[in-house]
């Protein structure tokens, strides 16, 4: 088996340069337990790592499952309402109901959503997953 070579700071080695792309000729900067620890680049002028040129470089693992996407603020928002709220009496909403704080409501447009505040008696606010949406409540129809 053939002995490595011994390298001083000063000599010349061929090493991989991130900078260059590729194998260049640098000058050794510093060696550490007889290895080749800091070099040069003669090309870019750039004082990096040795890299080998003869190693095959390390690919990072690519992660088998994807990331979950971000909840925006109203969906978060709308996720601790209806952990508050009764989710198993979920009312379609209809305009001359009475809500109450907290009552899940239907709505064909908006989805499930969670009456957050009582704006008066006639107006409530109702967080649904895109956001809070002002609807009326008791409001009588007319014939």
């Amino acid at each position: 088996m053939a002995k490595k070579k011994q390298y001083d700071a000063g000599d010349e080695i061929e090493a991989l340069c991130n900078k260059c792309k590729g194998p260049t000729v640098h000058v050794v900067e510093s060696v550490k337990d007889d290895k080749v620890n800091k070099v040069l680049c003669k090309s870019c002028n750039s004082s990096h790592r040795y890299k080998d040129p003869n190693t095959e470089p390390k690919k990072a693992k690519k992660t088998a499952t994807p990331k979950k996407p971000k909840k925006t603020k109203e969906q978060r928002r709308w996720s601790r309402m209806m952990g508050k709220a009764d989710t198993e009496h979920v009312k379609d909403y209809a305009m001359n109901e009475i809500y109450n704080v907290y009552d899940v409501v239907n709505h064909e447009t908006f989805g499930e959503g969670v009456v957050v505040e009582i704006l008066n008696p006639t107006k409530i606010m109702v967080t649904f997953e895109d956001g809070n949406r002002t609807l009326v409540q008791n409001r009588e129809l007319s014939a």
